[in-house]
């Protein structure tokens, strides 16, 4: 058993600051209120300098990725600290075909993210620690060729690498290898873990959560209206938050939404694939609107003028392997819950949210939740959120952590 008194690095397949980045900074969060945690982020590669230069996200780091200067960054969460690491310029290799070329030219992007963590590890003097891949087994799903070396590798899986529009390549092989490498396998989906768990005896299911003590500040503190829905007036409001995106959402299914409740306004809040956009005439639909991204402390604004909350997603074999980050979050909000039956992660709250089967289930689920809702109904949703924390996932993982790593 090791002392709790250890370092976390993780690195990530996302960047901090990124806006699909919520899970894992959850986690570096709240590791952070006990540890000191340092958040490795996903390199950024000559391509993305060609095709992304006049983006905000890689201007401010430019002098870290070209020339190595400063490139560690403290970041403030209000109750805590940690850092971010930038790596240097990597090499676009995601685009070879599996082989010999593109081990050889990944071998210099893992060096490259390898010499980061090393200098990090001289500038912040970090002994004992704890490795946490997050979900990129392509760069370094084991932390080994370093000096000390980790106490324990983990290695985190998000949902069905295979599926991945950008991993699938590479990362399904990638993954393989992880699993048979690392001390610990994380998996936030039930289906994940049924599937290794016959394989693999070091697996623990870890699902994903809320930071309930900001929603809830948030929701009883929530009296205005966010800026661009302050025109609305008394018209309810359908809510989606979440990645619109062709590989998860059923727009079939939303499009039907926007037609039968054509007297609501549908809301979308998150990141969105312009070709979706159009290949689906979504900007004909005259009351869906879909507001792009957010800033994460003003999504319980969003949520607070919602009659209910929606996941119109697929059922199918990705979404199949996903324990969906909104769903704690709009219970957090007591707010009603309409979901298709994509995952079984669902039955866990069949109480409490309304699983839809079918088009008309969905449908019919929606008018549903809207008239049953009560002050009854709106406590079990904030009771059951309130046990869905990330504090408690957490201390899950301190757990595993520290009865299964022999004291070094």
């Amino acid at each position: 058993m090791i002392h709790k008194d250890y370092d976390i690095i993780i690195f990530s397949l996302s960047r901090w600051d990124h806006p699909m980045s919520g899970t894992c900074m959850a986690i570096a969060k709240e590791f952070s209120r006990n540890h000191r945690v340092f958040f490795v982020d996903r390199p950024f590669s000559i391509k993305d300098i060609f095709q992304d230069y006049e983006s905000f996200e890689l201007k401010k780091r430019l002098n870290s990725i070209l020339f190595r200067n400063k490139p560690f960054l403290k970041v403030d969460t209000g109750y805590s600290t940690f850092i971010v690491a930038t790596p240097g310029l990597c090499l676009p290799v995601n685009f070879l075909p599996k082989g010999h070329l593109f081990n050889f030219f990944n071998c210099f992007n893992q060096w490259i993210v390898n010499a980061c963590i090393r200098r990090m590890m001289r500038t912040f003097k970090i002994k004992n620690y704890v490795y946490i891949n997050y979900f990129n087994p392509v760069i370094l799903p084991v932390l080994n060729n370093v000096n000390p070396k980790p106490l324990a590798n983990a290695y985190y899986i998000t949902n069905n690498i295979s599926l991945s529009a950008y991993l699938a390549r590479h990362g399904a092989i990638a993954e393989e290898k992880a699993v048979d490498q690392t001390d610990f396998i994380l998996v936030s989906s039930k289906f994940q873990f049924n599937k290794l768990i016959s394989k693999k005896s070091n697996v623990h299911y870890i699902p994903n959560a809320v930071d309930y003590d900001f929603y809830h500040s948030a929701r009883i503190n929530s009296t205005r209206m966010p800026y661009d829905l302050i025109n609305i007036g008394e018209t309810k409001i359908i809510m989606f938050c979440g990645y619109l995106s062709a590989i998860r959402i059923d727009y079939q299914l939303l499009k039907l939404v926007c037609e039968t409740y054509i007297h609501f306004l549908i809301v979308v809040v998150g990141t969105y694939e312009e070709e979706d956009l159009l290949n689906y005439k979504l900007e004909q639909i005259s009351n869906l609107i879909i507001l792009g991204n957010r800033r994460y402390e003003s999504m319980p604004g969003y949520m607070f003028t919602a009659s209910v909350t929606i996941i119109p997603y697929l059922c199918n074999e990705l979404n199949k392997s996903v324990y969906p980050l909104k769903l704690n979050e709009y219970l957090a909000m007591g707010k009603p819950v309409v979901t298709t039956h994509f995952s079984e992660d669902l039955d866990d709250f069949s109480d409490i949210i309304y699983i839809s089967d079918s088009y008309d289930a969905f449908i019919d689920n929606i008018q549903i939740a809207i008239d049953s809702d009560n002050d009854g109904l709106k406590k079990k949703r904030l009771d059951t959120a309130s046990q869905n924390t990330w504090k408690r996932r957490i201390e899950q993982m301190n757990t595993i952590f520290t009865n299964n790593i022999p004291e070094k």
